[in-house]
């Protein structure tokens, strides 16, 4: 299947990004912008709309689409956080959205959807903003889904570019950007994370706080922000750490992967050979032989084992 370039979001593509960040990109310094979004999308995609993408999307026969309706679906709905609900997610609309995008092409209209998120964007000033929201609220209906109301926005360049954003993002300029305020922000946890360092580098939250900062300033890096570079160098020089008890733990716990099967590759123990790699590329920060040893015992087991990720793909 070959998403549309409108649709991000939950989609693995090799060759663009479908993450908040190209979404955002997609409008870029607009006049008008319009936020919307779907109403508790998932547990709402009931199961004959799934039954029927299948049989009339894809051209399963009944049979075959009512199977994977069932392996796709529980208690009626989508579940959301199961491997094929975004796939599915992003295919709800599909005999009403390619359309519709079209038809608002037509008036100045950029429209992209994150899952549940809708974006609308015009470079030019329209006079009309509430035939699209309209129209966008009936391609909803017709797969029982509903707009949420109280989010709906509509901002207008005129009247300031400071609350121009898209899923997170600020959209003011020509590119997309992290406001000033948010940088600082990041900048202050760097610097927190640095003092937490000090004093507790071992400590199971100082690890957690560390991938937290560190997320933060991959979407610094990730937008091109000049100061990402720096921030990045000095969480480098606080990287997490074990003491005793963490490496005899990590020794432990590869020892008894070690000696267990495959378990027919079930992702419970696929996520915890993920989990023990993980905590051996910390390991090596201190013991890199240590680590290295473990890892190729690790490997030697269990080197044909998938990520938690590639597992799902």
């Amino acid at each position: 299947m070959e998403y549309p370039s409108y649709l991000q979001g939950g989609i693995k593509d090799q060759k663009n990004s479908r993450d908040y960040i190209n979404n955002s990109s997609i409008h870029v310094k607009p006049t008008t912008l319009i936020n919307l979004d779907i109403r508790n999308f998932y547990p709402n995609i009931k199961r004959e709309y799934v039954f029927d993408i299948f049989k009339n999307f894809f051209h399963f026969e009944p049979s075959v689409a009512e199977v994977l309706t069932k392996l796709t679906t529980l208690n009626g709905k989508v579940p959301q956080g199961g491997c094929c609900s975004s796939y599915i997610a992003n295919l709800i609309f599909y005999s009403e959205e390619f359309k519709l995008v079209q038809h608002l092409r037509k008036f100045g209209w950029r429209y992209s959807r994150l899952l549940d998120d809708i974006t609308l964007s015009s470079l030019a000033k329209i006079e009309d903003e509430v035939s699209p929201i309209k129209q966008i609220a009936g391609m909803c209906r017709k797969c029982d889904l509903k707009l949420n109301n109280k989010k709906t926005k509509v901002l207008h360049r005129v009247k300031g570019i400071a609350s121009l954003a898209v899923t997170g993002v600020w959209i003011g300029h020509g590119v997309p950007k992290i406001k000033r305020h948010e940088r600082k922000y990041v900048r202050q946890l760097v610097y927190v994370c640095e003092q937490k360092h000090k004093s507790s580098p071992f400590s199971d939250e100082y690890h957690a706080f560390w991938n937290q900062v560190s997320g933060k300033v991959a979407k610094l890096q990730r937008l091109n922000h000049p100061e990402a570079g720096l921030l990045r160098d000095r969480l480098k020089q606080i990287l997490p750490v074990f003491d005793e008890h963490g490496r005899n733990s990590v020794i432990r716990e590869v020892k008894v992967l070690c000696s267990k099967k495959a378990n027919s590759g079930r992702i419970g123990f696929v996520k915890r050979v993920n989990r023990a790699y993980y905590a051996l590329g910390i390991l090596s920060r201190t013991e890199k032989g240590l680590a290295k040893s473990l890892r190729s015992d690790l490997e030697t087991n269990h080197g044909e084992m998938p990520t938690a990720k590639d597992y799902w793909g």
